[in-house]
């Protein structure tokens, strides 16, 4: 499996020797994968470092939002484009800090989605600079770059995640020129997903009136103000604790448009139901839309904002069908993504922070239900076919407004 991590990110065969040593645990909990592993869980649970994270996040959307308001409240925005440039600028900010590489180069955003749409032929490994020239170029800057910024040391100017990775890099003798190879990677995990999952969350929000109404009566009970009204103070955890219905239309979001798969190897081999033979070595694949479609699960597949209440009727029997095997959008096991309580934190706090000042409508006719395209394969969410142009307006009583986040 590291092959394609090399393929991926052109890391050296020295560092591939390094990443295959126990690659799978064969010989007990140990290797660099093993630490990493921890190191990245430790780093992104619950604690101190994921609410600095997730703190440095939302006052960089905050910023963002007051310095393009007066521009997109004006002109049409295509909500996708969009979506994908404030969380790559504000996402690579919460991860690297004040001297984050797309800070100082911000031509680094049109390099790394220029990687991504790039990676089912760089996979290929054959002639990249020619059969994706544009991919093999933006990975090349994307690489120099954190070169650049690792020779620096990002101890104590970074997210504790970032800090975490240079730490077990630096142990098993990774030279900065591998650890930004690396970084190329890591940073698919951190954006592919978030982008699209947002523009389909504001979408179902935005285009029914009645959840619109619902969540932002939810919102007023959460989001305070200070005694000139002009601050806006957002508790992300209390948010997350208490945003009953938009949580259960994000979950609802990442059943329907999760598309990814789940791969396990096979340790050894094993008969499933007397007479399906898995033979070691072979991977399993565990496709998620099979598994968020099955009727017998999930009753009615279609949207259902409210299916994940606990005191909604229908959300209450699918509840009770549903499990940690049938509910699968971060995967699950021992190698659940570690980044889910970051993703989640960013993707409510920023759709509460839209829903709560913004009026959202289509630039031209009704609302179309997007159609998702399917593009790389490390692409769990894809994005929409087509961008969907809408205007944005300032709800009245918002103009100059500010948050702050506790």
């Amino acid at each position: 499996m590291s092959e394609v991590g090399i393929r991926l990110t052109e890391a050296d065969q020295a560092t591939k020797a390094i990443i295959d040593d126990n690659l799978n645990g064969e010989r007990g909990h140990w290797g660099y994968v093993a630490e990493l592993h921890d190191r990245t869980v430790e780093a992104m649970n619950l604690g101190k470092g994921l609410d600095e994270m997730t703190n440095t996040m939302m006052t960089e959307i905050a910023a963002h939002l007051e310095a393009s308001s007066d521009d997109f409240c004006k002109n049409t925005v295509h909500l996708h484009a969009w979506s994908r440039h404030l969380l790559t600028m504000c996402g690579t900010t919460a991860l690297y800090g004040s001297n984050s590489p797309f800070i100082t180069d911000p031509r680094l955003e049109k390099a790394f989605w220029n990687f991504e749409a790039g990676l089912n032929l760089l996979l290929l490994n054959i002639y990249p600079a020619l059969i994706a020239r544009n991919a093999h170029n933006g990975r090349r800057k994307l690489a120099d770059a954190f070169r650049r910024y690792f020779e620096t040391d990002p101890t104590g100017k970074s997210s504790a995640l970032t800090e975490a990775r240079y730490s077990i890099n630096r142990k098993f003798g990774l030279s900065t020129a591998n650890m930004g190879r690396l970084e190329v990677g890591s940073l698919l995990g951190v954006l592919v997903n978030t982008v699209p999952g947002l523009v389909y969350l504001l979408y179902h929000v935005f285009s029914d009136q009645s959840l619109l109404r619902d969540i932002r009566a939810e919102l007023d009970s959460i989001i305070s103000k200070d005694g000139s009204a002009k601050l806006l103070i957002l508790d992300i955890s209390v948010l997350k604790e208490k945003s009953h219905l938009l949580l259960s239309t994000f979950q609802e979001v990442l059943r329907v448009y999760a598309r990814g798969a789940s791969a396990r190897v096979v340790m050894e081999d094993t008969v499933l139901n007397n007479q399906y033979l898995l033979k070691k070595g072979a991977v399993l694949m565990m496709p998620q839309s099979v598994i968020h479609s099955d009727p017998s699960v999930w009753g009615p597949t279609d949207f259902q904002a409210r299916r994940f209440l606990k005191h909604d009727s229908v959300a209450q029997a699918s509840a009770k069908r549903s499990s940690a095997a049938s509910y699968r959008p971060f995967g699950g096991g021992s190698t659940i993504c570690p980044g889910r309580h970051f993703a989640t934190a960013e993707l409510l706090g920023l759709a509460a922070m839209m829903i709560h000042r913004y009026e959202l409508r289509p630039a031209r006719g009704p609302w179309r239900p997007p159609t998702p395209r399917q593009t790389s394969w490390a692409t769990n969410i894809f994005p929409p076919q087509h961008d969907i142009e809408v205007q944005i307006r300032t709800r009245p009583g918002m103009e100059d407004v500010r948050w702050t986040f506790p």
